[in-house]
């Protein structure tokens, strides 16, 4: 008796959005959440967007959430694979989400792929893009998950390249609500630079 009225309501909702949101994200909130990952090339570098395409209620960047990087060398050894941790830090965070890129920084391979990637656990997976060629790491299924205090934390491995050429490293992470929806989601960028050792004379 009372399933018309329902269907009702739910219709009237679904309308209400639509006229209230832009056509984007109310289409976003249809689709699947990305808890096994995000699409390719969402970390805001080399003029790709970033998670806020999806998550756009938010300012990127808004104050309550700090996005850490650690293990970026200031001057890496050529081939010398080194650990990489991202670390995001938010209030009210119930889930959450990263991508990351390494690429080279300037001439003439500047926005290719800079050395290798791979994950050091299940938290985190690596996808290449067939598209660019670009390696993705991100979180995986289990890597969206949060730990005590609103912390997220990814570690993943990072072989540095043979050439000698400055890289830089983009990082996008998504302080998610918990709600399967894109809204009230934070959004942060981050990003590093290294350069490679000096060769010797």
């Amino acid at each position: 008796m009372n399933r018309p009225a329902l269907n009702g309501a739910v219709l009237v909702m679904g309308t209400a959005l639509s006229l209230l949101l832009p056509a984007g994200v109310f289409r976003s909130i249809e689709r699947r959440t990305n808890i096994e990952g995000p699409p390719d090339a969402h970390t805001g570098g080399f003029g790709e967007p970033t998670c806020r395409e999806c998550h756009g209620e938010n300012a990127l960047n808004v104050p309550g959430g700090i996005l850490g990087v650690e293990g970026v060398p200031t001057a890496y050894e050529p081939g010398e694979r080194y650990r990489i941790a991202v670390v995001l830090q938010s209030d009210d965070m119930e889930s959450a989400g990263f991508q990351a890129a390494f690429r080279f920084n300037g001439g003439d391979a500047r926005g290719r792929q800079a050395g290798q990637l791979a994950p050091i656990d299940t938290k985190t997976t690596v996808r290449t893009s067939p598209a660019t060629g670009i390696e993705y790491v991100q979180h995986s299924a289990r890597g969206s998950e949060t730990s005590p205090g609103a912390l997220a934390t990814w570690t993943f491995w990072w072989t540095a390249p043979r050439d000698r050429a400055a890289v830089i490293l983009h990082v996008a992470a998504n302080s998610a609500n918990g709600d399967n929806s894109p809204l009230g989601d934070l959004i942060y960028t981050i990003h590093e630079t290294t350069r490679a050792v000096t060769a010797p004379r």
